[in-house]
């Protein structure tokens, strides 16, 4: 008879799959500084998105009955939503920049 584990109890992402997808971000990021330099910051969207998936992705989750405002107080929360926040800004930032570059 097979066992099966609860979907609950399951890590819903492999550490290989973490560390791959922090890589793609990070190549990404690198190739970013190749083409425009450090003082563009297209790269830094990318560079927040690889360090959120590489340090956080797992590690950032509430507890059962905890109160929303007391996961948001915890500095690894924090620390984990700005680095989200930054990426998803500059990310826009960036195609609105592609925007302009192609059909502005």
């Amino acid at each position: 008879m097979e066992e099966t584990v609860p979907v609950s109890q399951s890590s819903s992402i492999l550490g290989w799959q973490r560390a791959g997808l922090a890589f793609v971000f990070f190549a990404d990021a690198i190739l970013s500084l190749w083409a425009g330099g450090v003082h563009r910051f297209e790269w830094l969207p990318m560079t927040c998105f690889g360090l959120f998936w590489l340090i956080f992705s797992d590690r950032v989750k509430r507890e059962k009955g905890e109160p929303f405002l007391a996961f948001l107080r915890k500095p690894q929360s924090i620390f984990a939503y700005t680095l989200l926040i930054v990426g998803i800004v500059g990310l826009g930032y960036n195609m609105y920049l592609m925007y302009l570059k192609h059909f502005g």
